[in-house]
């Protein structure tokens, strides 16, 4: 797939350490983590849903009648599916591949942990993690089929926020 802006970033950050002996046997040592992951949607294919050009298959694409974008796209509209019609029996419509772009992605997965001495050899880690930590919703791609009564519609997203806390004992 195409994906015409994609910015990944990552970033390790040791928190710093407070002067006062009593909160930092309380604050010091602990790293934040994370991965920030920007994206503009991806393409995807129009299908008429029917086999018009009676190939056997049903994902040709139809004709291009009108104008495809609506003005504030969201997930009951992000084409106009009345852009589109089928071509006629024994034909091929005029859409080209992957015309269209669905939604894009904005996630953030962070983790904070600390390790604790527990004797010379070993250690307990406490490791805290949010994936998707803004909770944003990242839509799926809408459903293409123009015959579909959901043409247009986004039905599905990503994971929303997922916390999940760990230790780990080495030795």
């Amino acid at each position: 797939f195409d994906v015409p802006q994609r910015f990944v970033g990552s970033f390790i950050w040791n928190l710093p350490e407070p002067s006062q002996r009593l909160k930092r046997a309380f604050l010091a040592g602990w790293q934040l983590n994370g991965i920030v992951t920007l994206q503009s949607g991806t393409p995807f294919k129009l299908v008429t849903g029917q086999d018009r050009a009676l190939s056997g298959t049903g994902t040709q694409r139809p004709n291009l009648v009108g104008d495809p974008y609506v003005a504030n796209p969201g997930i009951s509209e992000w084409f106009n599916p009345a852009a589109f019609a089928l071509p006629a029996t024994g034909t091929y419509g005029n859409v080209g591949r992957n015309t269209l772009l669905g939604p894009g992605i904005a996630n953030a997965d962070l983790s904070i942990f600390r390790e604790f001495g527990l004797t010379e050899r070993a250690h307990l880690q406490f490791r805290a993690e949010a994936f998707n930590a803004l909770n944003h919703a990242n839509f799926s791609n809408p459903v293409a089929s123009i015959t579909s009564a959901n043409a247009g519609y986004i039905l599905s997203a990503s994971d929303p926020r997922i916390l999940q806390f760990a230790l780990k004992l080495r030795f």
